[in-house]
């Protein structure tokens, strides 16, 4: 799984966190953007919260148009997420959990092409 951490646009509030990267388990790229909160009893606020489901994610512009107006978008960052991607792989198929995972997101899959590939998947 890659991450990488991203600088927040000016202005973000202190404690901004925002992050993509690719999940090679779930054959996603992901996105991620929170707030933490401002006392100890608080909840993180979440901005973002994408990709955490098996083929949620396959277009690396979709994971950057979705962090967009929070971070700064580094030159080169599309390569690298697709480096990532290439260098880790599908490894979603044939694991120990890729039953009963798949089974359990198949109903809520976003898109045709990730219910198609989630179903492939389970063959």
């Amino acid at each position: 799984m890659s991450s990488h951490t991203l600088t927040p646009l000016g202005g973000a509030p202190v404690g901004r966190t925002v992050r993509v990267g690719w999940d090679a388990p779930l054959a996603s790229f992901f996105a991620t953007a929170w707030d933490e909160p401002d006392g100890k009893d608080g909840e993180n606020d979440h901005l973002v919260f994408a990709g955490a489901a098996p083929y949620d994610i396959s277009d690396v512009d979709t994971v950057l148009e979705l962090v967009a107006p929070y971070a700064v978008i580094p030159g080169g960052l599309r390569e690298q997420l697709l480096a990532d991607r290439d260098a880790e792989g599908d490894r979603f198929r044939g694991r120990p959990a890729t039953e009963l995972v798949g089974r359990s997101a198949l109903p809520y899959a976003r898109s045709s092409q990730q219910a198609d590939a989630i179903r492939a998947a389970l063959r």
